[in-house]
């Protein structure tokens, strides 16, 4: 009898391989056998989903984990989605950070944009200067 784990194996062994209609047909072969997929194979799916832009089945998927496993894959598998709802200006519309939470890069991006003034050639041009002054105190 086929164990979680080979069920995993076959599962994302489909949707890395792009047969993403047959993952789907196995799937459901599982559920009609009263297993579910775990949450390393949800992964697999919504990251299937983000990659290729498919933002609306990468979401029912993510609701559906959510669901069954009471929260959602790994931000790795969350990463693609991520990107393809804020280049689309779909974070608010899908209620993105209800069901993923916050994205752990937003402090890091909103620092960048400030730093990136301080250490350009025109952010330094006068740092010289107020050195200067504390050395002919």
């Amino acid at each position: 009898d086929p164990t979680r784990t080979s069920d995993r194996t076959v599962f994302q062994m489909l949707v890395n391989e792009s047969h993403i209609t047959k993952a789907l047909t196995f799937k459901e072969k599982l559920e009609s056998k009263g297993k579910h997929l775990d949450l390393l194979s949800y992964g697999s799916l919504i990251e299937y989903f983000g990659n290729h832009g498919q933002i609306g089945s990468a979401i029912l998927a993510l609701k559906e984990c959510n669901k069954l496993h009471g929260s959602p894959p790994g931000e790795k598998n969350l990463k693609q989605l991520r990107i393809k709802c804020r280049q689309q200006g779909l974070e608010e519309a899908v209620n993105l950070e209800k069901l993923i939470g916050k994205d752990p890069l937003d402090w890091l991006r909103e620092g960048e944009s400030k730093l990136k003034r301080e250490y350009s050639k025109k952010g330094r041009s006068n740092l010289h200067v107020a050195a200067n002054k504390l050395l002919h105190i």
